[in-house]
């Protein structure tokens, strides 16, 4: 399963680590939320929220169940591959990477939505 973790624009700007794999989204491939979570946090995400915004709230969300899960990389229910998104935040970095299991990080520049 993947599990999706989209950030919250905290403070008016978001993570980017393009070496890490961080960006606007990270999906995780996890046999429960509980194994995303810890991959998630193994890659630099954080679920505390401490030193975010207090306004703005925190910058990630856990995964609280299983059934979140999607079978293939999503982004709001959309596999990756032909996702959209509204406004590009990262302008040409990648808007998300997928992080599989077996290790493998891969990158993914998505397509402004046509109106």
């Amino acid at each position: 399963m993947f599990f999706t973790f989209n950030q919250n624009n905290s403070g008016g700007g978001f993570d980017f680590d393009e070496a890490r794999g961080i960006s606007e989204y990270v999906i995780v491939e996890a046999a429960s939320a509980e194994e995303a979570n810890e991959g998630a946090e193994n890659v630099g995400l954080y679920f505390d929220g401490d030193d975010d915004c207090s306004c703005c709230g925190s910058r990630w969300s856990a995964q609280w169940s299983d059934e979140d899960g999607d079978d293939v990389p999503s982004i709001y229910g959309e596999p990756v591959e032909t996702a959209t998104v509204y406004i590009k935040w990262m302008g040409d970095a990648p808007d998300a990477f997928v992080h599989y299991a077996d290790g493998r990080i891969v990158a993914h520049c998505l397509p402004r939505t046509q109106y």
